[in-house]
């Protein structure tokens, strides 16, 4: 293109050359000023051109990050969707087992009993989310390429809540250790028939159903198991606020790659 524009410059030149009097210092003149001109197109250009290149480089790498994002988040979804579900299940058999406790009529069937213990009250469930893509990019510093500041600013509350989480993940730990430590002797009481068989653990019937009772009628436990219910109640609306983030950041990151 500047090949183009000299030669018209240079065809102007020679059209205003009929009066040759005009002397050398004008038509050096002229042609010098040409020369700055074509220069200044040139670097116009190329700076365009680069910009472009830039701006091109950026968005391939900006719907990479929108792709990864969206890749992750999709199974942190599927995670926390079963974590919520099955801490659901686990505080309505903790407290159908605190209800039980606390009630003066202890006559429920041992099973009902055992499946309340193993599957409510020694249950305990924490999400492990995929984080890889977004701690990358705080990491590298490439966070500043996702243009939407919405994106980034719910993907920072995401980050962190989850580390400020933990206290309860681990508060609730502690009591299930506790309560463990209590059962410890009605353990094989308490275990269904299959790991009873699979362990090769013998319990008399009799034995069983009285270890039973012993656990129904222990303050300390029910104390414990309240607490952890409460805690697992609270960790399951902490991670219903996750859920929303989850579904906000999917949604942003679906519009932005729409585009």
């Amino acid at each position: 293109m500047i090949k183009l524009f000299r030669k018209i410059r240079r065809g102007l030149l020679k059209e205003n050359q009929p009066n040759r009097q005009v002397g050398n210092f004008n038509k050096y003149l002229l042609y010098a000023v040409g020369e700055i001109v074509l220069v200044v197109i040139g670097i116009l250009l190329a700076l365009q051109i680069n910009n472009w290149n830039e701006s091109r480089k950026r968005n391939i790498e900006e719907e990479k990050l929108l792709t990864a994002l969206t890749e992750d988040f999709n199974e942190n979804k599927i995670r926390l969707e079963e974590a919520i579900s099955k801490e659901m299940d686990m505080v309505r058999m903790s407290k159908s087992l605190i209800k039980v406790m606390q009630s003066d009529q202890k006559k429920i069937h041992p099973d009902s009993i055992r499946f309340w213990v193993t599957s409510g009250a020694k249950s305990w469930w924490k999400t492990e989310f995929v984080t890889g893509t977004y701690d990358a990019m705080v990491s590298s510093g490439n966070i500043n390429i996702l243009e939407n500041d919405k994106l980034k600013r719910v993907l920072s509350q995401f980050s962190a809540d989850i580390d400020s989480g933990f206290e309860d993940h681990y508060e609730s730990m502690h009591y299930l250790i506790e309560m463990n430590k209590i059962s410890a002797e009605m353990a094989p009481a308490l275990i269904h028939g299959i790991q009873r068989e699979e362990l090769g653990v013998t319990t008399d019937s009799k034995d069983m159903n009285l270890y039973v009772q012993k656990l129904l009628n222990n303050e300390a436990y029910l104390g414990l198991l309240i607490s952890k219910t409460w805690l697992e109640t609270l960790r399951i609306h902490y991670q219903q606020k996750l859920q929303g983030y989850i579904d906000e950041i999917l949604s942003i990151c679906k519009s932005e790659l729409a585009e």
